[in-house]
């Protein structure tokens, strides 16, 4: 697709729309990266070009002729190209390095991990009372919604109330919609004990407290999201740092911390030649499965090596998932063909249901 890089990024008053696919020789080989190791890849290719201009200075009157009618111009665009990356890259990188950023992808690991459950809920609450970003608010709870098997009502009335009060109280409308597609739901009553948890809390410190509730939702229920992400290993075990420059798994494209629910799936699929052993995790999904091979044709060691994967999303996929599967690809000796109805991300998602009518 193509992107408006803006004057940030073009160091100048203009925007320019870009086309970025595999003919821009530079976005071809970062595409699939992570963010990292491209600034990295983006000072070495500069380097390398000035390397190649510099080659003029030592050439005679023909070498420089066949210099400018066949190389000049390649060089030229692809010195152009560069520029506007490297600006993207700074852009990205002045918003990386922001104290919001990094609490953010802490408390989005936390979740994930199902760590520190309470310290996240009250990062939630501080971000939406300094009215960083509705965005980003709903961002989170619905990500410790979908991680807890929705929130325990006092949190969800308390989460709720709040950003209506920051951010107005048209988003009514949007918590009906997020629920309605079950992103931000709230417990059913009877799944936790809060009987207890009241005559416990009255004990203890409002610290101690929100720490006993924690412990006391996570006997009262189990987490879907839990029992997958064991089942599947979504959540990777690190032995020290893991290299996002030499990755070793598709949790590359989360820095390490998550490998994609769909990827992961579909790297069972093939690994299993279908769905068998995947009955509990279906299950889980409250989804259906079906499985159509031709097994003369699978068993044979061309067709394995030739293999084309027709990977279909419908509602639309990130290009995490498409990165992740591309390196699975490249690490099993098959091709991804995607077909999707959309490529979308967290914020597109957000702001969709911000805009929504009932």
């Amino acid at each position: 697709g193509s992107v408006d890089f803006g004057p940030d990024v073009t160091s100048s008053d203009k925007s320019i729309k870009v086309l970025l696919n595999s003919q821009d020789k530079v976005f071809s080989q970062i595409r699939n990266e992570h963010f990292s190791s491209v600034f990295g890849f983006l000072s070495q290719k500069s380097r390398n070009l000035q390397a190649q201009y510099d080659r003029r200075r030592g050439m005679d009157i023909k070498q420089m002729k066949d210099f400018v009618s066949q190389e000049l111009k390649g060089l030229k665009q692809e010195h152009r190209l560069l520029s506007l990356h490297i600006g993207a890259c700074e852009s990205i990188m002045k918003k990386k390095t922001k104290q919001d950023f990094q609490e953010t992808i802490k408390a989005e690991h936390s979740l994930l991990e199902g760590f520190d459950i309470r310290e996240s809920t009250s990062f939630i609450e501080e971000h939406i009372d300094r009215q960083v970003s509705p965005v980003e608010s709903l961002r989170l709870m619905c990500l410790l919604s979908l991680t807890e098997n929705g929130l325990v009502p006092k949190d969800y009335r308390s989460l709720k109330t709040q950003f209506l009060q920051s951010y107005g109280p048209e988003h009514l409308l949007t918590f009906h919609n997020l629920k309605r597609i079950g992103l931000l739901t709230e417990q059913a009553a009877g799944e936790t004990l809060t009987a207890v948890e009241s005559k416990v809390s009255r004990l203890v410190t409002d610290r101690a407290a929100g720490k006993i509730t924690d412990a006391f939702n996570s006997l009262a229920r189990k987490s879907n999201f839990r029992a997958i992400s064991k089942k599947l290993g979504l959540i990777p075990r690190l032995d020290g740092e893991y290299d996002l420059k030499m990755p070793r798994d598709m949790a590359y494209v989360f820095g390490g911390a998550y490998v994609p629910l769909s990827c992961k799936i579909i790297e069972q699929v093939l690994e299993r030649r279908g769905w068998q052993g995947l009955e509990e995790v279906v299950r889980l999904l409250n989804g259906n499965e079906f499985c159509v091979s031709d097994g003369a044709a699978e068993d044979s060691p061309a067709c394995e090596s030739h293999r084309v994967v027709l990977a279909v999303f419908l509602g639309g996929c990130t290009f995490s998932e498409i990165a992740a599967l591309r390196f699975l690809g490249k690490e099993r000796g098959c091709k991804f063909i995607f077909l999707t109805t959309a490529i979308t991300n967290s914020a597109r998602l957000m702001e969709a249901m911000i805009e929504a009518k009932a």
